[in-house]
């Protein structure tokens, strides 16, 4: 559904002009401010010599959900073959290890080893700042209310296996 639009008195400087109906839509403008956090995130990562998405793979992994390849493809939105050669790169550097899951031999299921922790401790700290840097012109409060909001959006959308 589309937001109605500011009339031109209300027209706050830097934002799209009151004629321009594509900015009219939240679910763009939810977008474009993902791919722009996304953007600045994968900046400071790179700054610090990480990848945006092998933290996002240890990230996931960092909880007490037993996550499979399939499953972490899933979480992060990566595709099937991608997986694969993040999971072997990570596994090279010592991050995460493979260990099979009793429940089903064929499946393994993902882990962090002692290095990884400590990797996405070090991630953490540079995505946290990332991400302040971002919502820092959001009003105190805001930043809270829109990840309420997005929760409560994601709720029942998130893959079987990181949910209660």
């Amino acid at each position: 559904m589309a937001h109605k639009s500011p009339t031109v008195a209300e027209h706050a400087p830097g934002t799209p002009r009151a004629d321009f109906p594509l900015a009219d839509h939240t679910a763009v403008l939810l977008h474009k401010a993902g791919l722009l956090v996304q953007e600045e995130v994968d900046q400071a990562m790179a700054e610090a010599d990480f990848k945006l998405r092998n933290f996002l793979a240890l990230a996931a992994l960092a909880g007490k959900a037993e996550l499979s390849q399939q499953d972490l493809a899933r979480v992060i939105n990566l595709d099937p073959t991608t997986m694969v050669a993040l999971i072997d790169e990570l596994e090279q550097s010592g991050l995460v290890e493979r260990r099979r899951n009793p429940a089903d031999r064929r499946r393994y299921i993902l882990g962090l080893t002692e290095a990884g922790r400590d990797a996405v401790v070090r991630m953490q700290v540079v995505a946290e700042q990332a991400e302040q840097a971002f919502f820092a012109r959001l009003p105190a409060g805001q930043r809270e209310m829109l990840h309420e909001v997005l929760g409560a959006l994601l709720a029942h959308r998130w893959p079987r296996a990181v949910c209660t």
